[in-house]
């Protein structure tokens, strides 16, 4: 069976979610000097004999892509005006801290340098440290770049996805009925 028509709108869905969620990644500030997941968070319509499928890919971001997506809730037992991030996540952080050294890798990325307070400057490895007790403590911000376009984007686009899938079974029903 041909899918034509159910892979046009699939490939409007796939779009508009990756436009959407590219657009929330940028608003939230979570692009890097490689923006791995911004550049590479893309989809894949495929076809088969009997079947049609949607898939979204993230590349090299595959590891992570939900954490930022999702958020982290923090462990809590901070001290400060800091606001807890992640409330509603399914991800928690446990007993153990984010790991250090690609938060020090980010920093030299940035680049940023941190002050202790008298004002004299710290080395990478104490801020990256700083940085790692933070994001454990507090957590880490849900920006739901990807569900919030896909739910929007699927409720909207459902009876066009469909009717396409309909009239790609009229026209195969047709084709057979020739025959």
């Amino acid at each position: 069976m041909e899918f034509k028509n159910t892979i046009q709108a699939l490939q409007k869905l796939g779009g508009n979610v990756i436009k959407e969620g590219r657009g929330i990644l940028k608003q939230k500030k979570k692009t890097t000097s490689q923006n791995t997941l911004y550049n590479q968070f893309d989809y894949l319509v495929t076809s088969g004999k009997d079947n049609v499928t949607l898939e979204f890919e993230f590349g090299r971001a595959e590891d992570y892509w939900q954490f930022v997506d999702e958020g982290v809730r923090g462990a809590g037992g901070y001290k400060g005006s800091g606001k807890m991030r992640g409330q509603g996540s399914p991800f928690k952080f446990g007993s153990k801290m984010p790991p250090r050294q690609p938060l020090i890798q980010w920093i030299k990325n940035k680049p940023l340098k941190g002050r202790n307070k008298k004002g004299r400057f710290i080395t990478n490895e104490s801020f990256g440290f700083l940085l790692q007790r933070a994001i454990y403590q507090r957590g880490l911000e849900r920006t739901q770049f990807f569900t919030r376009p896909f739910t929007t984007q699927l409720k909207k686009q459902e009876k066009k996805i469909l009717e396409a899938f309909a009239n790609d079974l009229e026209t195969e029903l047709k084709e057979l009925l020739k025959d």
